[in-house]
């Protein structure tokens, strides 16, 4: 039968099946075992934190992504209250047409929020970008009621998508 770690220890010493020298050793060897699997694991999740830095960087800024997969996320995230067709008015929240290169809380006819019209900044990639990560915590006081969108793969997808069909 194999024993770990004190148990081993103990049931040596209650045996008398070890000297004290020797039960110095098996513990300093025990104790360099720790050490070195305590340095490997650090290692190992070092590496795996600079391989997913490299595998994603979508989740840091954007990057160009796939217009179909984003029309599908538009489709089940924002559409219910967004539309991106000119001639629609607005939804439950503002219509999207024409939403690069304007204002925050600037759609006529729409009621945003002073949080939202104060903020101030400018649609663009960047700036959706980290909007729909977490768009409460980029506009506090906002009413959107959207959680965002956590995968930066998601967002780059549905601003690629947006992009495109917000001009037409």
């Amino acid at each position: 039968m194999r024993y770990s770690g004190a148990v081993y220890l103990s049931s040596k010493l209650w045996f008398g099946a070890t000297s004290p020298t020797s039960l110095k050793s098996l513990m300093s060897s025990k104790s360099i075992a720790a050490k070195h699997t305590k340095e490997a694991a650090a290692e190992q999740a070092a590496k795996r934190d600079r391989q997913e830095q490299t595998w994603d960087r979508s989740s840091h800024s954007f990057t160009a992504g796939d217009a179909k997969k984003g029309a599908n996320l538009f489709k089940t995230r924002c559409a219910q209250c967004h539309t991106v067709v000119e001639s629609e008015g607005n939804k439950i929240g503002p219509n999207l047409h024409g939403l690069f290169g304007r204002k925050t809380g600037s759609v006529e006819g729409f009621s945003y929020t002073d949080a939202n019209k104060s903020k101030g900044i400018t649609w663009k990639e960047d700036t959706l970008f980290e909007y729909l990560e977490n768009p409460k915590k980029y506009i506090p006081g906002t009413k959107m009621a959207f959680g965002g969108l956590k995968k930066g793969k998601d967002r780059n997808d549905l601003i690629t998508w947006l992009r495109e069909e917000t001009k037409k």
